[in-house]
């Protein structure tokens, strides 16, 4: 059983060199569609394919970021069209599996009952040592996250622009499809590390940003809810464990 992972990417010249480090770990293939990157990301995946299993394509991403000017289903369903493993990997540039995921992978692929995996999805909010957790009207931040499926099942996104969604063939709903979870978690890094909001990226309104300053409010408290965060206290995977050392290094000499 073979693996293929695909993410879109634009402008990720922080989470490139730790995705691919860490994903090479578990995917037979790394498939890669970039937006028209200009602050180093597509050298950086080209030096990069000289030691993994990297496909680049360019899929120049149209209109404004997170907007109804975007195309992602588009370019994601384009990424599945060019898998060629027995299992697809949506796992997107900011997030890392658990280091244990590549150990268990194998069986998850070999169960001939399952055709569609869910995993827990953990938020880390401002820092990697505080993760963001669902509250009254905000409950989208402590739940599982369909992130791999048996290739040739007809599943595709629907066409929505961005922050879009998967289905089966003929429109159907993914949960007709035989599913089951998994255990290992899935570390979302968004608002962790590097830019952590990126432009045009506060559509909710969750944080008070000066974007001409370039310092988010993590403390900011929206109208319409409240954000809960809790102290994380568990393990990052190694290769984030390895960048937070570098960057404490770095820190120590300026």
């Amino acid at each position: 059983m073979k693996l293929s992972v695909i993410v879109p990417v634009l402008n990720e010249i922080t989470f490139i060199p730790l995705y691919v480090e860490s994903v090479s770990r578990f995917a037979d293939e790394i498939i890669i569609a970039d937006g028209g990157s200009t602050d180093g990301t597509i050298e950086e995946i080209e030096r990069l394919q000289h030691r993994y299993a990297i496909r680049l394509f360019h899929v120049q991403q149209s209109g404004l970021p997170y907007t109804e000017d975007w195309n992602e289903s588009v370019v994601r369903n384009f990424l599945i069209d060019q898998a060629q493993g027995d299992w697809i990997m949506n796992l997107d540039i900011d997030e890392m599996m658990e280091d244990r995921f590549a150990e268990v992978l194998p069986e998850l692929m070999n169960r001939s009952d399952v055709d569609i995996y869910q995993f827990p999805f953990v938020n880390f909010w401002g820092d990697p040592w505080t993760i963001r957790v669902n509250s009254p009207g905000d409950e989208r931040w402590s739940n599982d996250i369909t992130r791999m499926w048996r290739a040739k099942q007809g599943i595709r996104y629907r066409d929505e622009k961005h922050h879009c969604t998967l289905e089966a063939a003929e429109g159907r709903s993914i949960w007709s499809i035989p599913r089951g979870r998994s255990d290992v978690n899935v570390y979302h890094y968004h608002y962790a590390l590097g830019s952590k909001i990126k432009f045009n990226d506060n559509r909710r309104g969750d944080v008070n940003v000066q974007m001409n300053l370039g310092q988010p409010d993590w403390n900011f408290k929206p109208e319409q809810y409240d954000i809960v965060t809790r102290p994380y206290e568990g393990h990052h995977p190694e290769v984030v464990m390895n960048y937070l050392s570098r960057q404490k290094a770095l820190e120590s000499t300026e």
